[in-house]
This record gives structure tokens, sequence and C-alpha cells, in this order.
């Protein structure tokens, strides 16, 4: 056979059996901003009609396999916990066949926002990759298709971006170290979000540990992009107080005040959570909740029971699942129970706006109306 006849051969073998998996995998969400507006103001609107205060989850990611397997089961589960509304972040999608350079987009949670236009707010993938925690740039980067993305007008919200990330409790007993990670905020990639957050109006969720020096790089950032919406995960969980020292009301007060553009979410620990990581010594990691004869009880601090008030239009509700985290109805279960502890003794007004409202402004740039 002649070379070059066997040469267009094969290039012909791999161009049919790779370009159909290319053109499958990308997944274009079939409903416009409005429709989804309008499918969102219904569903939230059925809850309240039934005396219920919705909850929007704005933090949690979704691997496919795990939408898989409990996707099914959730869907009556939402109804029963009162979730109008989860914005689930994504994955790097696998490798595939052959080899694969930069980062892949993964869909799969367009996929089930039109499944359900409903429940799901379409999320772009998050930032717990090692492109994104390696800094790396150029056009096949997480940041660079992170940026095309949002502009495409596609996604309401950009998922969870590690920045300052400490190992959780069952990271730290299996060694993953590559968890503990420190995306400088103030670093090139860290201006791009900002600044894409800027031009789109798209709010992003960061995990950003309050540590002394990270709070400071933090208020430099939100002061010099205003208009770039910043919500903070996991509001009160301090696991390193030693580097952790400016963190309190006082502090949390002059933010909020001072900044429009900063939000805090509430997927945080429940009363006497403890946490402790390789040698450390083991400690109760959330603040919020106040102190009764040597243990938290079930109610919040004066003080920060005071900051949900006087703020309320500063916080979201968040789940926090992801991947490892085991059934995905029964954690709903958990975190749900323990955000309506959080708010439970709180004004009417404070609950309805750290539930939903707030979440809708985000995600639709609109005012909750009746």
């Amino acid at each position: 056979m002649h070379i070059k006849f066997f040469n267009f051969l094969i290039f012909g073998f791999l161009f049919l059996n790779t370009a159909p998996s290319q053109a499958i995998e990308k997944v274009e969400i079939k409903f416009s901003s409005n429709q989804l507006h309008e499918y969102w103001r219904d569903r939230i609107q059925s809850f309240l009609d039934r005396g219920v205060i919705p909850i929007i989850d704005l933090e949690s990611s979704l691997k496919r396999k795990d939408g898989e397997k409990y996707l099914k089961d959730l869907i009556p589960i939402m109804d029963e916990l009162g979730i109008a509304l989860i914005a689930f972040d994504g994955y790097q999608r696998p490798k595939g066949g052959g080899k694969s350079k930069g980062y892949r987009w993964g869909y799969y949670t367009n996929e089930i926002v039109n499944n359900y236009p409903d429940r799901f707010i379409p999320t772009t993938n998050g930032g717990t990759n090692k492109n994104w925690l390696k800094g790396k740039e150029g056009k096949k980067s997480f940041i660079t298709q992170l940026e095309r993305h949002v502009r495409s007008g596609d996604y309401s919200i950009i998922g969870e971006l590690d920045f300052r990330h400490y190992m959780s409790k069952n990271q730290c007993k299996n060694l993953r170290i590559d968890r503990d990670s420190n995306v400088p905020i103030h670093g090139i990639n860290g201006h791009r979000v900002f600044a894409l957050s800027s031009e789109t109006n798209t709010p992003f969720v960061i995990h950003h540990e309050p540590e002394d020096y990270a709070i400071h790089t933090l208020e430099k950032m939100i002061r010099r992009y205003p208009n770039a919406n910043v919500i903070v995960a996991h509001f009160g969980q301090l696991r390193k107080p030693e580097k952790q020292k400016i963190f309190g009301p006082k502090l949390v007060r002059r933010l909020l005040g001072s900044y429009p553009n900063l939000f805090y979410e509430l997927a945080t620990g429940f009363p006497n959570r403890t946490y402790k990581c390789i040698d450390g010594d083991e400690i109760v990691d959330t603040v919020i909740w106040k102190i009764d004869e040597g243990r938290q009880s079930s109610s919040l601090t004066p003080a920060y029971k005071s900051i949900f008030e006087d703020f309320s239009n500063k916080f979201v509700a968040g789940t926090d699942y992801g991947g490892g985290r085991g059934s995905l109805p029964n954690y709903l279960r958990k975190k749900i129970k323990n955000h309506r502890l959080i708010v439970r003794d709180l004004s009417n007004l404070a609950k309805h706006n750290i539930n939903y409202r707030n979440a809708w402004k985000l995600i639709t740039g609109k005012k909750w109306e009746k």
C-alpha cells in the first residue's frame, strides 16, 4: 500500500473516532435566561404559597457519577426540604481516549439544567482542579475557558474557586496535601476572575480561609473591583485560629458595612463540630454558636445573631456537597437542618433574605418581587 494513502486512512480513522465524541461532549443550555428566571420564580412562589420559606443553595458541586446515582432520588427530597434551586458547579470531564492537553471543560451540570430547568442554576465548573491551582494560563487553561464561557451568557454564577484552602478532616486522614492550596487572590488569575465578574455582572464563590493575610488581600481586591460580586464560602469556619486572629464580629461588621459587593455563604459547621489535621490539635471549628456550660449550644451567639439581622442582605445559603460525600439526599437532609438551625431565631425578614432573596438578586440581577 502506498505510504501516503496509508497515512490518509489512519488520519480518517482518527478523525471519525474523535470528532463525534468532541461534538457530543459540548452541551448547550436549551433555555434563555428569561425562560429560566420564569421557571425559578414559579417554583419559589409555589413554596411561599404553602407557607414555606424556600432555600436557594448557591454552593455545591456535582460529579457525573454522583448525579447519575442520586439525582433521581434528589428531586422529591428537594420538595420535602424546601430547596427551590441548587447551583451545582461542575468538574473537569474525563480524558477519554488519547492524550489531552489543557483543561477539559465539563458539561454535566448543563445537562441537568436542561432536564430540570425549574430546579438547577447554570453554574460554571469549579476551581479545584490542578490547572487552576497551579495558576496555568494560555488558551487551553481553566481561567481562559472560564472567561469564554461566562462571557457567552450561559452561566448565572461562577462555581466555587479555591484560593486559600485547608485540607478537610477526611483529606487530612488521607494525606491529600494537594488540597492544601494557596492561590494568590491578588495574583494574575485572581485579577482575571474579579475583572470577569465586573464585566459580566456574574457573581462568584470563593473558598478563602480567613487568615489575617488572606483577609487583607481580599479586602484590597473587593475595593479595587467594586462591581465584582464576591461570595465567600463557609462563614465563621476557623480551623487554624493561630493564623486567623483578626476574624470576629468587629471585623465582619466593618467589612459588610464598607463593601456592597461582599457576601458570605453559610455552609458552615453544626454545633460542636471538630477539626483535626495530621499532628494538629482537635478544635471546635465554627464560631457562630453560643457556648453553654463549656459546649456549643444550638443557639447563635448574640454578636453573630445581631450581624445576621443587621446585614441580612449579605448572606446566602449553601450546602457544600461535592465528591466523596456519599448519598446526596442524606447529605442535604443534614445540611439543610443545620442551615435552618442557623436562621431559626432570626426575624422573618432575615429568613427570607438569607434563604432566597439575596441569592435571587445575585443570579438574576433583579430584586425579588412578590
